[in-house]
């Protein structure tokens, strides 16, 4: 058998207001270590890899699709609990946290409007290219805050600008951070950092301008400038709309590219429109 000596899971999502299960063939979903920013390896009926992610390659990451609003994929006997982000194809986003394999039904309530969708980040690579997260914006997602708790530092780099990371969209690859610091471990709440008063475009870290427009300053007296926080629309679901991240530079390695480590949660906090 394909997946012989593996644990199978196999969930249900029920909308909690008429009781039935999501008719969803193309909602999409990752699985992680319960408790733990870092991704399970699953497998499908045909006993093949699913999430594809090797993380000192510098690659995307892929999540796996669903089928009648049923989560079926296979893992290593020895786990016994995982976490589940999910996005549905019409944009709601669910974190299941802690499910274990006798879980064969969730609630869910498709009908609410502000929702979160989570996302791991537990990637070791020295390379600065673009990376797909494995999820895309769809349309009437309004992007109101992204948020990220670094849950283990970022480290196996010489240089400071090498712990720096941007998050966006493949339209806009620091569209929601331009200068997100791994150096310590902590929420990390994008802003424009300023020691003068003085608004400008760029900081130590910054809210990427999808989400935050400035008016740069000119002097810390008269002309300070100022930022206005703005939410990100997405249009529609296309290929530009898939959240990204990206090294901010190439690391220059004192160790091996396999001694990197770094694991954090991106929270991107929205609002769904009900739009046709």
């Amino acid at each position: 058998m394909a997946n012989e000596g593996k644990r199978e899971w196999f969930v249900k999502l029920i909308d909690t207001r008429t009781k039935k299960f999501l008719n969803d063939d193309t909602g999409v979903f990752q699985v992680y270590t319960a408790g733990v920013a870092s991704r399970v390896q699953i497998n499908n009926a045909a006993g093949a890899d699913v999430i594809q992610q090797n993380a000192t390659e510098g690659g995307d990451i892929a999540s796996a699709t669903m089928t009648d609003g049923t989560l079926r994929f296979w893992t290593n006997r020895t786990v016994s609990a995982v976490d589940v982000s999910i996005l549905t194809a019409g944009g709601r986003a669910y974190f299941l946290d802690g499910l274990v394999q006798s879980n064969h039904r969730v609630d869910v309530d498709p009908h609410q409007t502000h929702y979160v969708l989570t996302v791991v980040l537990d990637d070791r690579a020295s390379a600065s290219n673009i990376r797909k997260l494995g999820f895309q914006l769809k349309k009437g997602m309004v992007v109101n805050d992204v948020l990220i708790n670094v849950t283990a530092v970022l480290t196996g780099s010489s240089a400071i600008s090498n712990n720096n990371w941007q998050l966006g969209r493949s339209g806009d690859p620091n569209g929601f951070a331009d200068h997100l610091a791994m150096t310590t471990t902590g929420m990390k709440l994008l802003q424009v950092i300023s020691t003068t008063g003085l608004v400008a475009t760029a900081g130590i870290q910054v809210r990427g301008a999808e989400i935050q427009f400035i008016s740069p300053g000119t002097d810390n007296v008269t002309n300070t400038g100022w930022a206005q926080r703005i939410p990100y629309v997405p249009v529609t679901a296309v290929a530009s709309n898939n959240l990204t991240m990206r090294r901010t530079s190439t690391a220059t390695l004192t160790v091996t590219i396999g001694a990197l480590t770094g694991k954090a949660y991106i929270y991107y906090a929205y609002t769904l429109l009900p739009m046709p």
